[in-house]
Protein backbone atom coordinates (compact mmCIF):
# COMPACT_ATOMS: atom_id res chain seq x y z
CA UNK A 1 0.00 0.00 0.00
CA UNK A 2 2.79 2.37 0.76
CA UNK A 3 4.17 1.84 -2.73
CA UNK A 4 0.84 2.81 -4.26
CA UNK A 5 0.75 6.00 -2.21
CA UNK A 6 4.23 6.96 -3.34
CA UNK A 7 3.36 6.31 -6.93
CA UNK A 8 0.24 8.41 -6.71
CA UNK A 9 2.14 11.22 -5.08
CA UNK A 10 4.76 11.20 -7.80
CA UNK A 11 2.08 11.30 -10.45
CA UNK A 12 0.84 14.71 -11.23
CA UNK A 13 -2.76 15.39 -10.43
CA UNK A 14 -5.08 14.59 -13.34
CA UNK A 15 -2.45 12.50 -14.92
CA UNK A 16 -3.37 8.86 -15.34
CA UNK A 17 -1.10 5.89 -15.02
CA UNK A 18 0.23 4.83 -18.42
CA UNK A 19 -1.29 1.59 -19.73
CA UNK A 20 1.18 -0.89 -21.15
CA UNK A 21 0.34 -3.09 -24.09
CA UNK A 22 0.73 -6.87 -23.73
CA UNK A 23 3.85 -6.77 -25.89
CA UNK A 24 5.39 -4.15 -23.61
CA UNK A 25 4.55 -6.08 -20.46
CA UNK A 26 5.98 -9.33 -21.80
CA UNK A 27 8.56 -8.58 -24.46
CA UNK A 28 9.06 -11.40 -26.97
CA UNK A 29 12.11 -13.52 -26.39
CA UNK A 30 15.04 -12.64 -28.46
CA UNK A 31 15.21 -14.84 -31.48
CA UNK A 32 18.17 -17.11 -31.58
CA UNK A 33 19.83 -18.55 -34.58
CA UNK A 34 17.99 -21.49 -36.22
CA UNK A 35 18.76 -24.56 -34.15
CA UNK A 36 20.25 -27.54 -35.87
CA UNK A 37 18.43 -30.84 -35.27
CA UNK A 38 19.93 -32.79 -32.45
CA UNK A 39 21.29 -36.15 -33.68
CA UNK A 40 20.09 -37.69 -30.44
CA UNK A 41 16.47 -36.89 -31.42
CA UNK A 42 16.81 -38.83 -34.67
CA UNK A 43 18.38 -41.75 -32.83
CA UNK A 44 15.57 -41.66 -30.23
CA UNK A 45 12.92 -41.70 -32.96
CA UNK A 46 14.65 -44.64 -34.70
CA UNK A 47 14.78 -46.56 -31.43
CA UNK A 48 11.08 -45.88 -30.77
CA UNK A 49 10.15 -47.23 -34.21
CA UNK A 50 12.34 -50.28 -33.68
CA UNK A 51 10.75 -50.87 -30.28
CA UNK A 52 7.26 -50.61 -31.78
CA UNK A 53 8.21 -53.08 -34.51
CA UNK A 54 9.63 -55.54 -31.96
CA UNK A 55 6.50 -55.29 -29.79
CA UNK A 56 4.28 -56.04 -32.79
CA UNK A 57 6.48 -58.97 -33.75
CA UNK A 58 6.34 -60.26 -30.18
CA UNK A 59 2.53 -60.07 -30.11
CA UNK A 60 2.28 -61.91 -33.44
CA UNK A 61 4.57 -64.66 -32.18
CA UNK A 62 2.57 -65.01 -28.97
CA UNK A 63 -0.66 -65.34 -30.99
CA UNK A 64 0.90 -67.90 -33.32
CA UNK A 65 2.16 -69.92 -30.35
CA UNK A 66 -1.29 -69.85 -28.69
CA UNK A 67 -2.84 -71.09 -31.95
CA UNK A 68 -0.21 -73.82 -32.21
CA UNK A 69 -0.83 -74.91 -28.64
CA UNK A 70 -4.61 -75.08 -29.19
CA UNK A 71 -4.20 -76.94 -32.48
CA UNK A 72 -1.86 -79.56 -30.97
CA UNK A 73 -4.19 -80.05 -27.99
CA UNK A 74 -7.09 -80.73 -30.37
CA UNK A 75 -4.94 -83.06 -32.44
CA UNK A 76 -3.89 -84.93 -29.30
CA UNK A 77 -7.52 -85.35 -28.23
CA UNK A 78 -8.61 -86.50 -31.69
CA UNK A 79 -5.63 -88.85 -31.89
CA UNK A 80 -6.82 -90.66 -28.76
CA UNK A 81 -10.43 -90.93 -29.95
CA UNK A 82 -9.25 -92.06 -33.40
CA UNK A 83 -7.06 -94.77 -31.83
CA UNK A 84 -9.98 -95.99 -29.70
CA UNK A 85 -12.30 -95.97 -32.73
CA UNK A 86 -9.79 -97.93 -34.83
CA UNK A 87 -9.36 -100.51 -32.06
CA UNK A 88 -13.11 -100.92 -31.73
CA UNK A 89 -13.43 -101.29 -35.53
CA UNK A 90 -11.02 -104.20 -35.34
CA UNK A 91 -13.21 -105.86 -32.67
CA UNK A 92 -16.43 -105.65 -34.73
CA UNK A 93 -15.80 -108.88 -36.71
CA UNK A 94 -15.27 -110.69 -33.40
CA UNK A 95 -18.58 -109.31 -32.15
CA UNK A 96 -20.26 -110.45 -35.38
CA UNK A 97 -18.83 -113.95 -34.95
CA UNK A 98 -20.17 -114.19 -31.42
CA UNK A 99 -23.61 -113.10 -32.64
CA UNK A 100 -23.57 -115.81 -35.35
CA UNK A 101 -22.43 -118.39 -32.80
CA UNK A 102 -25.33 -117.48 -30.53
CA UNK A 103 -27.82 -117.75 -33.41
CA UNK A 104 -26.62 -121.15 -34.60
CA UNK A 105 -28.13 -124.25 -32.98
CA UNK A 106 -25.95 -126.02 -30.44
CA UNK A 107 -26.60 -129.26 -28.56
CA UNK A 108 -24.39 -128.31 -25.62
CA UNK A 109 -26.27 -125.78 -23.49
CA UNK A 110 -23.24 -125.00 -21.31
CA UNK A 111 -21.21 -124.17 -24.41
CA UNK A 112 -24.01 -121.97 -25.75
CA UNK A 113 -24.26 -120.16 -22.39
CA UNK A 114 -20.48 -119.61 -22.33
CA UNK A 115 -20.55 -118.03 -25.81
CA UNK A 116 -23.43 -115.81 -24.72
CA UNK A 117 -21.56 -114.66 -21.59
CA UNK A 118 -18.47 -113.81 -23.65
CA UNK A 119 -20.63 -111.87 -26.12
CA UNK A 120 -22.31 -109.93 -23.32
CA UNK A 121 -18.97 -109.09 -21.72
CA UNK A 122 -17.56 -107.84 -25.02
CA UNK A 123 -20.71 -105.84 -25.79
CA UNK A 124 -20.78 -104.27 -22.29
CA UNK A 125 -17.14 -103.23 -22.69
CA UNK A 126 -17.92 -101.65 -26.05
CA UNK A 127 -21.05 -99.84 -24.84
CA UNK A 128 -18.99 -98.59 -21.90
CA UNK A 129 -16.73 -96.94 -24.48
CA UNK A 130 -19.73 -95.27 -26.14
CA UNK A 131 -20.48 -97.72 -28.96
CA UNK A 132 -24.08 -97.83 -30.21
CA UNK A 133 -25.76 -100.10 -32.75
CA UNK A 134 -27.12 -98.78 -36.02
CA UNK A 135 -29.53 -101.57 -36.89
CA UNK A 136 -33.27 -101.10 -37.13
CA UNK A 137 -35.69 -102.23 -39.77
CA UNK A 138 -38.58 -99.89 -40.55
CA UNK A 139 -36.67 -96.63 -40.01
CA UNK A 140 -36.10 -94.11 -42.80
CA UNK A 141 -33.03 -94.81 -44.90
CA UNK A 142 -30.21 -92.43 -43.99
CA UNK A 143 -27.13 -92.47 -46.24
CA UNK A 144 -25.09 -91.08 -43.33
CA UNK A 145 -25.78 -94.28 -41.36
CA UNK A 146 -26.81 -96.96 -43.86
CA UNK A 147 -25.22 -98.65 -46.84
CA UNK A 148 -27.96 -99.95 -49.16
CA UNK A 149 -26.79 -103.14 -50.85
CA UNK A 150 -30.22 -104.36 -51.95
CA UNK A 151 -33.47 -102.76 -53.05
CA UNK A 152 -37.03 -104.12 -52.99
CA UNK A 153 -40.48 -102.85 -53.86
CA UNK A 154 -42.88 -103.32 -50.94
CA UNK A 155 -46.11 -101.36 -50.65
CA UNK A 156 -46.35 -102.16 -46.93
CA UNK A 157 -43.22 -100.09 -46.27
CA UNK A 158 -42.92 -96.37 -46.92
CA UNK A 159 -40.65 -94.69 -49.42
CA UNK A 160 -36.89 -94.91 -48.64
CA UNK A 161 -37.37 -97.21 -45.67
CA UNK A 162 -34.98 -99.82 -44.31
CA UNK A 163 -36.67 -103.17 -45.02
CA UNK A 164 -34.06 -105.47 -43.53
CA UNK A 165 -30.70 -105.14 -41.75
CA UNK A 166 -28.14 -107.47 -43.28
CA UNK A 167 -25.20 -106.44 -41.10
CA UNK A 168 -25.40 -104.20 -38.06
CA UNK A 169 -23.63 -100.88 -38.12
CA UNK A 170 -21.96 -99.20 -35.16
CA UNK A 171 -21.04 -95.70 -34.16
CA UNK A 172 -19.13 -94.13 -31.31
CA UNK A 173 -20.49 -90.67 -30.63
CA UNK A 174 -20.44 -88.90 -34.00
CA UNK A 175 -17.92 -91.31 -35.57
CA UNK A 176 -19.28 -94.10 -37.69
CA UNK A 177 -17.31 -97.27 -36.99
CA UNK A 178 -19.19 -99.28 -39.60
CA UNK A 179 -22.20 -98.42 -41.74
CA UNK A 180 -25.20 -100.73 -41.43
CA UNK A 181 -25.67 -102.86 -44.55
CA UNK A 182 -29.37 -102.75 -45.31
CA UNK A 183 -32.02 -103.62 -47.83
CA UNK A 184 -33.90 -100.46 -48.79
CA UNK A 185 -37.55 -100.40 -49.86
CA UNK A 186 -39.30 -98.30 -52.53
Amino acid sequence: MADEKERMEQQAPGQEEPVLSPEEENPPPQETQAEEPDPRDAELERLREENQELEERHLRLMAEFANFRNRTAKERESLYSDAVANTLKELLPVLDNFQRAMESPCADEAYQKGVELIYRGLWEMMTGMGVEEIAEAGVPFDPELHNAVMHIEDEALGKNTVAQVLQKGYRMGEKILRYAMVQAAN
